[in-house]
C-alpha cells in the first residue's frame, strides 16, 4: 500500500462533535461498489482477523481500541485510535463501542495512494460534516481517494473476468492463460499489481458478489453458493476471518445493503463500461 505503520492519532480529534451523527440514531449500513465497500453503524468487538483490502476505520464518537500481529513481536499494545488505515493482509484486533465506519480500499486502484494521518483526520472531518446517510463515492473522495490507473493491462483484463465471474477462477492456471503469463510470472505480475495474491483477490470479489446477492433478497444459503462458496457454513467461517464476525451475525444487526452506487462509476456509462474505462492503461 506504500503507507507508514499504524499511528494513533494521539487523541487530538477524539472528543470532537460529531456532527450530523447526532441528528439521528445510525442505522448499520453497508455500501457496495465497484471493488470498494463501506460500513456505517455500531462499533463491534470483533475477532481477530486478516483483512484482504486496506481499511480505513473511522470513530463517529469516542476512540476505539487497536492492536496488531507483527508476526515475530506478536501482538502490539493496544492502541487508542479515532481514525487510521490498516494495511492489507494485516492480522488486527479492533474493540470499538460507539458508531464508526469502515471504508475498504479497492486493492487494485486505490493502492497507489499514500494516506498520512493528517490525511485521514480531514477525511473523518469530511464523514462527521455528512452524516450518516453519505454515499459510498462520497466519502472515498473526502479522504483524497479517486481510482488510478493499473500499470499492466493484461492484469486488468483478468479484473474485469473476475468481476464478471468472481465465482469462476479456481485454478489459478484458468487466470493466467487469460492473461497470456505462465502460472508463476502471472503470481508475480498479480502480486506487484495489485498487492494481494490472486487467490486473496478473488475471495475479495466473491464477498461483494454475496452483498449484491443478499441485497436482492437472496437469503445465506442461496448467496453463498452462487458466489461459488460450498455452503453458508463455509462462508461464515470465510466470511469471520476477513471481518472478525460471520455473515449471519452481520445480519442479525439488521443491516442495509446499499448498491446504488454499485453500478454507475463513471457519468453516462453502463457498469461495464465505467469499470473498463477506470482500468483503461495509458
Amino acid at each position: 500500500m506504500g503507507v507508514s505503520p499504524i499511528e494513533p492519532d494521539g487523541g487530538i480529534l477524539a472528543m470532537s462533535t460529531p456532527g450530523r451523527f447526532q441528528e439521528a440514531p445510525v442505522v448499520p449500513r453497508i455500501c457496495v461498489a465497484p471493488a470498494r465497500a463501506m460500513y456505517i453503524g455500531p462499533g463491534l468487538r470483533l475477532a481477530p482477523h486478516l483483512n484482504v483490502a486496506a481499511t480505513i476505520a473511522v470513530a463517529i464518537g469516542e476512540p476505539f481500541e487497536l492492536r496488531t500481529w507483527g508476526r515475530s513481536t506478536d501482538w502490539s499494545a493496544w492502541q487508542s485510535c479515532v481514525s487510521v488505515l490498516i494495511p492489507s493482509e494485516t492480522l488486527h484486533h479492533l474493540k470499538g463501542s460507539g458508531p464508526m465506519v469502515f471504508l475498504y480500499l479497492d486493492p487494485l486502484t486505490d493502492r497507489r495512494h499514500p494516506l498520512g494521518q493528517a490525511q485521514l483526520d480531514s477525511g473523518r472531518r469530511r464523514l462527521l460534516e455528512a452524516g450518516p446517510g453519505i454515499g459510498i463515492n462520497e466519502a472515498f473522495a473526502g479522504f483524497g481517494l479517486q481510482p488510478k490507473l493499473p500499470n499492466d493491462a493484461r492484469i486488468a483484463k483478468v479484473i474485469l473476468e473476475v468481476e464478471r465471474r468472481p465465482d469462476a477462477f479456481g485454478r489459478i492456471k484458468e487466470a493466467a492463460e487469460l492473461a497470456c503469463l505462465s502460472p508463476s510470472r502471472f503470481r508475480a505480475r498479480f502480486d506487484a499489481e495489485v498487492g494481494l495474491p490472486f487467490r486473496r483477490y478473488r475471495l475479495w470479489r466473491r464477498m461483494a458478489l454475496v452483498m449484491r446477492s443478499i441485497a436482492q433478497g437472496r437469503d445465506l444459503t442461496v448467496a453463498a453458493l452462487e458466489a461459488g462458496f460450498s455452503s453458508s457454513a463455509h462462508l461464515s467461517s470465510s466470511f469471520k476471518r476477513m471481518f472478525g464476525l460471520s455473515a449471519s451475525e452481520v445480519m442479525a444487526l439488521g443491516v442495509a445493503i446499499d448498491t446504488s452506487e454499485d453500478r454507475v462509476v463513471l457519468p453516462g456509462h453502463t457498469a461495464r463500461q465505467s469499470r473498463e474505462a477506470e482500468l483503461q492503461t495509458a
